[in-house]
């Protein structure tokens, strides 16, 4: 079946972190035309930009001095279109719906006429759309779409991101009530978004097993000196307690903290700041994924310690994966439903049974069960994750077709 997809991003094309979206999009760019319309910077994020920009952001696309339309070649091989869009006004401090709606009415009409010349310059008349998380834009350019399909792919309880505190929830619920078809990324997620839409699949987070698995060490060949790590943002769903009790329970042992550090949030850095102190607690900072094979070669053990709420249940970690390619031992909190990995990780129910999974691994894990973990992580592939989406898409492409 012959047809485009248009992502309408809310994740950037640049970053040194792994993103789903980027992920699905690339290996989905395998099997069709893909058009990634980028992150909507507005002018203040373009103006900080020209300044400083650790962000990379491509401020000459976006104000059009470069073409805003380019062309990029994926490590599969695989091309892809990356569409850098005009800057828009920053309305998500605005609290007044009326006139945050007025302003993103405006917004989206730059979107909207940046994307059809890139869509008339690829000669595209016949396409699905992909809103990735970003339903404001989703509502915006809603009708400059039709009557093409849409779809909106969902890997995150909106309500509980900052910066979509104050009209995220509402234009979620409004706009899955409009699209034929929403995507989520978990269980949890399924479950909260079934009264917004009937027809609703689940497209679980992956991993790049090939990059991950070059990571695997054999337990027999580590280095004698115990490491635990965690990998990803440190912010508000980290349940520090468990940090603190790992360090005075294995004071021998390093518990190495490898990502970004959300401490502008006071909760955050409240919480992370004792940390610091402590002898046996590192933390590293952010680094590209190509940089994390050398900390996962030193890990032991891959630690998942969230906090159970809300937003925790709508999340499948893409770190379970990563942790099992590279045959780490894994203990989790019960955050959310992780049962189809069965014995493959250690889910715990409180803080007790999370050391005492932690002790039985460093005492206890072999060889032989690391390579059951790698087996399980390379049915978990982004490969594998975008034949699914692809197949998703066109039974979607087909079912709306034969209606016309």
């Amino acid at each position: 079946m012959e047809f485009d997809v248009v992502c309408v991003a809310f994740p950037s094309w640049e970053g040194d972190y792994v993103k789903s979206t980027i992920q699905l999009m690339s290996e989905l760019a395998a099997h069709r035309r893909v058009l990634y319309v980028d992150y909507q910077y507005t002018v203040k994020d373009v103006v900080q930009a020209i300044f400083k920009n650790p962000f990379h952001i491509p401020v000459s696309r976006i104000l059009g001095l470069k073409k805003r339309l380019r062309n990029i070649t994926l490590e599969n091989g695989a091309t892809i279109y990356v569409l850098s869009t005009p800057p828009v006004l920053p309305i998500n401090f605005i609290k007044k719906v009326p006139l945050f709606e007025k302003l993103l009415r405006f917004n989206s009409f730059w979107q909207a006429r940046a994307i059809q010349k890139a869509l008339k310059e690829l000669n595209s008349n016949n396409y699905v759309v992909v809103n990735a998380f970003n339903p404001s834009y989703g509502i915006g350019l809603y009708d400059n779409f039709k009557p093409h399909i849409q779809t909106y792919y969902c890997y995150d309880e909106i309500g509980a991101s900052y910066w979509a505190k104050d009209h995220g929830p509402r234009l979620e619920a409004q706009y899955m009530k409009m699209v034929d078809h929403v995507i989520v990324s978990s269980e949890g997620l399924q479950n909260s978004k079934k009264p917004f839409n009937n027809h609703i699949d689940t497209v679980k987070n992956g991993v790049d097993f090939e990059l991950f698995h070059k990571a695997f060490v054999p337990l027999s060949q580590k280095n004698a000196k115990k490491k635990i790590g965690y990998i990803g943002t440190v912010d508000q769903r980290i349940d520090y307690n468990i940090l603190k009790r790992l360090a005075l329970e294995f004071p021998d042992t390093e518990i190495i903290i490898v990502g970004r550090v959300l401490d502008d949030m006071s909760e955050v850095k409240e919480q992370t700041d004792p940390l610091r102190a402590i002898p046996n607690i590192r933390f590293e900072g952010a680094k590209p994924p190509t940089a994390l094979m050398e900390y996962l070669k030193e890990f032991h053990i891959g630690i998942i310690p969230f906090v159970k709420n809300e937003q925790t249940a709508a999340i499948y970690p893409m770190k379970i994966n990563e942790y099992l390619a590279a045959g780490l031992g894994v203990v989790a909190t019960d955050f959310a439903p992780l049962s189809e990995f069965g014995e493959a990780i250690h889910v715990s129910t409180n803080t007790a049974d999370f050391i005492q999974a932690v002790k039985d691994l460093l005492e206890k894990d072999s060889d032989h069960k690391q390579l059951a973990r790698v087996e399980i992580a390379k049915q978990n592939s982004w490969q594998q994750r975008g034949v699914q989406l692809n197949h998703l898409l066109e039974t979607l492409y087909q079912k709306y077709t034969s209606q016309v």
